[in-house]
C-alpha cells in the first residue's frame, strides 16, 4: 500500500504534551555518542528501563523534531531540545510506565522485520553500518542527509526494493485470498 511507503511517526506523551517522534538513525547517533547504543538498551526489557534510560531515549527521540534540524545537523545533541535536564524535570514517576511502553512502541516501528532465520540454508551476511550506508548513498544514489533521517526500516525496505528492482533479489511472491463465493455472486 501507499502509506507503507511515507515516514511513520510514533507518539509519545510528557507533561500532557504529544511528541511525534521517529527513531531515525540521527537519533540513534545521539544516543550513542551521549548515552549508550540502543542495542545496549535493549538488552533490558522495556518495563525495567531506569528512569535515567527513559529520560535519554526520549532526549535521542526529540532528534526528529523540526525544531532541532539544525543541532541535529551539527551534531550538537546537547542543544537538542527539550534536554535531558527539563525532560528530568517534565517527566513524573506516573508518567514511567506509560512512557516506557511508548518509547518501546516507537523503537520497534523504526526497526526492520526479523529477517527469515528459521531457513537453514539460508545465506546470512554480515552488513555493518558502513556497508548499510554504501548501499543507500553510494550504490543507489539516495542523499546522506535523507540516509540519517530515515528509520532502519525505512532504509532496509528501499534497499530490499532496490534489490528486487535490479533483479538481484527474489521479489517476494504475492498471494491473494479469495472469500467464499454466496449464493446469487459471481466471482470474478
Amino acid at each position: 500500500m501507499l502509506r507503507d511507503i511515507i515516514p511513520n511517526y510514533s507518539i509519545i506523551h510528557i507533561a500532557g504534551r504529544e511528541y511525534h517522534i521517529r527513531y531515525s538513525l540521527n537519533a540513534l547517533l545521539c544516543l550513542e555518542m551521549i548515552y549508550k547504543p540502543l542495542p545496549e538498551l535493549l538488552k533490558v526489557p522495556f518495563a525495567d528501563w531506569s528512569i535515567e534510560d527513559v529520560l535519554q531515549l526520549a532526549h535521542a527521540a526529540m532528534c526528529s523534531l523540526p525544531e532541532n534540524r539544525k543541532a541535529v545537523t551539527f551534531r550538537d545533541f546537547d542543544y537538542v531540545e527539550p534536554t535531558l535536564a527539563e525532560l528530568g524535570e517534565l517527566v513524573s514517576m506516573e508518567d514511567l510506565p506509560l512512557l516506557r511502553l511508548e518509547l518501546a512502541d516507537a523503537i520497534l516501528s523504526s526497526l526492520p522485520a526479523p529477517s527469515d532465520a528459521g531457513e537453514e540454508n539460508a545465506p546470512t551476511r554480515a552488513m555493518h553500518e558502513g556497508h548499510q550506508r554504501a548501499m543507500y548513498v553510494d550504490v543507489i544514489g539516495r542523499p546522506e542527509a535523507e540516509y540519517w533521517e530515515s528509520t532502519n526500516k525505512e532504509i532496509a525496505q528501499r534497499i530490499d526494493c532496490y534489490l528486487e528492482v535490479k533483479g538481484e533479489k527474489e521479489a517476494p511472491i504475492l498471494v491473494k485470498r479469495y472469500g467464499e463465493i454466496r449464493q446469487g455472486e459471481e466471482s470474478i
